[in-house]
């Protein structure tokens, strides 16, 4: 459907990739692999007990019986079944043919429980029972590190266990690891590691492997991995040739390999694991490392972090420089990779520098002009080293003209995982917010080689066609170099699209670069934002505000200031029709709730709006509906009334006129700037003493030439004050004041209610006003 959850998988063999993948990067980047194991929420089906069995430990420990949930609604909170396994704490080998039952299965199968289970349950109770007849009972019983109470669950599960100790006299128990639980339990007579070696078989550019032990194993055969220079770890198939003996199925080009892993247990689950390292292991140097220095300007520890435990932060001056640096000596000749990652952090500077030396030597540049991508690698250079280099890499701000930004070191990464050719891109998505129907965008796309050789872009296209731009192919990008394109869409559909970039190049290992597009196309619409200096000017004394709900900025200016401070956004529309204009500020509380906003068309204005500007602020919000023509200059007036009740600024972000509809060849001209919904507006003045004007609105209708109309004034209390309307009308606009004179200062009400002709009801909406004597 489209829709994906993390735990949506159903069966075992759809995620076996990805148990692979997991089970391949343990073993090579933690050197762990294990010989026991409990699936999560007991999860278990017949081909993942045959992969455990054949392929991976002897020690399963899922066993949950009697519990069974079979609900797979999505999301799925679990399946699993084990409403037909053993009820005893004894092991057992699962059958074949169905994994709950005791079959010849030659791995093991242990009934667990969680802490509360088996508190509440009393298993430890009927343990000691049985085993006090004479059974051995093997029981695991876990709970999750995390847990809050995963402690006290301990202590509590130990005070019944000796209780049952004495319950029982007669039998004895022990805490164990599954393994050694295992081995007692199988009275083993072996604990000796196999010896196990793995062996390379060169033949040109390419190595295949034999591996050899010096007993049986358990495994069908070894679990052999391989992790390439293209980051991707693999599961390797071996075929048997000889009595503990195996050879690789395939061969794999050597000066692409970083690590190589195999790993075996016995039939016991003694275990052994041996390793061939081609490339050295990337390597991290922290900010809490003695290899991190900081030689200029003041820095403190922030509790931010993407590496470790913590960062450092340097708060930068005008007159001085912040500068860090990591130090690294190469341990093996060859080309490096080097990256940085910082955590997200407030006012980041972005005017700064990474300086490469290699023996106190400057070799590289860095400069950015742009704050790094948080929590992510962002690559600095590639460079050829000798063994036995010194290494440097500094980070440099200077404060001149960034003076209260902030610059941050967090982690160095350097990699010796460095490819031929490496295209990619700094563009995971390419993602348009709001664009235009059958309008053309552009999008810039940096694409680089993190390689060390030439490399070829044969063509870029789209495969729903939403890419127009006439590129030449083909695009040479050189070593450690990249380039910057315009790429140019149209999108042909209203509503949600989706679309898939392709790069086709000679990268080896990524031929066929994807890159999902989506875009919220829309009908033609204009905004003007305080940005646009052509179409946006101010009156009396503004400021800007980093808060923003759209553009990189907004403006405010102080309420009942001299002059009274107003704001014009202007427009010419490129087609006649009936538009929602809509405002944004940034959200809100401390705005005025008396923002008048004046729509004009030419010189004519067509319809005064007060607005409170905290109400929805951060979103988008309707000012009212408008015949527009095209060709002429539409103002929008933001103006401080000089009557607000609350807040202390007026605030000016942005206007869009989003078309709804577009004019009939049929509609008169005078129809422009007609609005066609029901509106109350707010009272004005508000507060007021003793009158004040209410204007409302009926649009135009051609099935409703008449409508019933009904104003009425109420009190805190609910009590009518007085009736202003109570007739029929016609559409238009109206204005009626209201006398308050012989009343009480005070919150009132007033109510507008329309009817067609007097059936049913069209409008109901009711607004406050404030008499202030």
């Amino acid at each position: 459907d489209g829709v994906y959850y993390w735990n949506q998988a159903k069966t075992f063999l759809e995620s076996l990739d990805d148990f692979n993948f997991t089970l391949a990067q343990f073993l090579l980047e933690e050197e762990v692999f294990p010989v026991s194991f409990r699936s999560g929420w007991h999860y278990m089906d017949n081909d993942w007990q045959h992969y455990l069995d054949e392929r991976v430990l002897p020690y399963s420990l899922h066993n949950d019986f009697p519990y069974k949930k079979s609900f797979d609604e999505e999301p799925i909170d679990n399946i699993y079944d084990w409403s037909q396994a053993p009820s005893d704490w004894v092991p057992y080998n699962p059958s074949y043919s169905n994994y709950q039952k005791p079959g010849n299965g030659k791995g093991w199968q242990v009934r667990s429980a969680h802490f509360w289970k088996t508190r509440v349950n009393d298993y430890l109770d009927s343990m000691f029972a049985v085993a006090n007849t004479g059974q051995n009972q093997i029981a695991c019983i876990w709970g999750h590190l995390p847990e809050a109470d995963f402690l006290d669950n301990i202590a509590k599960i130990d005070s019944v266990a000796h209780a049952m100790e004495t319950k029982y006299p007669g039998v004895t128990f022990k805490y164990c690891t599954a393994v050694e639980a295992m081995q007692l339990w199988r009275k083993a007579d072996d604990f000796q590691s196999p010896q196990l070696t793995i062996t390379e078989n060169p033949s040109g550019e390419k190595v295949s492997f034999t591996i050899n032990t010096d007993e049986p194993i358990f495994q069908s055969q070894p679990f052999l991995a391989i992790k390439d220079i293209n980051n991707e770890y693999r599961v390797i198939n071996t075929i048997k040739i000889n009595n503990n003996e195996w050879k690789t199925s395939e061969s794999f080009v050597k000066n692409e390999l970083v690590r190589v892993g195999v790993t075996v247990c016995d039939t016991f689950g003694n275990q052994s694991m041996k390793f061939i390292d081609y490339l050295p292991a990337d390597e991290f140097i922290d900010n809490n490392d003695n290899n991190y220095n900081e030689t200029n300007g003041t820095w403190i520890t922030s509790t931010l972090k993407s590496w470790g435990t913590d960062s450092r932060i340097a708060v930068l001056h005008d007159s001085s420089i912040a500068s860090a640096k990591w130090d690294y000596t190469i341990t093996k000749s060859h080309h490096y990779n080097f990256f940085v990652q910082v955590p997200k952090f407030d006012n980041a500077s972005d005017n700064f520098s990474y300086i490469f030396y290699k023996n106190s030597k400057p070799i590289d540049t860095i400069i950015f002009n742009a704050p790094l991508n948080p929590n992510k690698w962002n690559y600095l250079t590639t460079q050829y080293c000798n063994e036995s280099d010194q290494i440097t890499v500094e980070l440099i701000a200077s404060g001149f003209g960034q003076a209260g930004k902030n610059i941050c070191a967090d982690v160095l990464k350097i990699s010796a995982m460095v490819k031929k050719k490496d295209l990619s891109t700094d563009s995971q998505l390419i993602e348009f917010e709001n664009v235009i129907f059958n309008d053309t965008i552009t999008y810039p796309l940096r694409l680089s080689n993190l390689g060390i050789s030439e490399l070829k872009i044969f063509g870029i296209m789209t495969l729903n066609n939403s890419l127009i731009s006439n590129l030449s192919f083909p695009i040479t990008i050189s070593e450690m170099s990249s380039l910057n394109i315009d790429l140019k869409f149209i999108f042909d559909e209203i509503g949600s699209v989706t679309d898939t970039l392709i790069i086709l190049s000679d990268d080896p290992f990524n031929s066929k670069l994807k890159i999902p597009i989506t875009a919220n196309v829309l009908d033609y619409f204009v905004i003007i934002d305080n940005e646009d200096s052509l179409n946006y000017i101010e009156y009396g004394e503004w400021h800007t505000s980093v808060a923003t709900s759209h553009g990189a900025s907004s403006r405010y200016a102080w309420l009942n200031s001299d002059p009274i401070a107003s704001t014009l956004f202007k427009t010419t529309l490129e087609e006649s029709g009936l538009y929602n204009i809509s405002y944004i500020v940034p959200q809100t509380i401390n705005s005025s709730d008396d923002a008048l906003y004046q729509i004009s068309i030419g010189n004519i204005v067509r319809d005064s709006v007060y607005i409170d500007q905290n109400s929805g602020s951060g979103n988008w919000i309707s000012i009212g509906k408008y015949f527009l023509p095209m060709n002429v200059e539409i103002n929008i007036r933001v103006i401080d009334t000089g009557e607000s009740t609350a807040g202390s600024v007026l605030r000016a972000d942005a206007i869009k006129f989003q078309i709804l509809e577009r004019l009939n060849s049929t509609k008169k001209d005078e129809d422009a700037g007609t609005p066609i919904s029901f509106e109350l507006n707010q009272n004005y003045p508000n507060p007021f003493n003793p009158t004040t004007k209410i204007k409302y609105t009926i649009p135009s209708d051609t099935k409703r030439e008449i409508s019933n109309v009904k104003l009425v004034v109420y009190d805190v209390l609910g009590k009518e004050v007085t009736t202003l309307v109570n007739k029929e009308q016609t559409s238009g606009q109206y204005e009626v004041e209201f006398r308050a004179n012989g009343l009480s200062s005070g919150i009132y009400f007033y109510r507008l209610k329309i009817f067609s002709h007097g059936q049913r009801k069209d409008f109901d909406k009711t607004k406050k006003m404030i008499l202030l004597r």
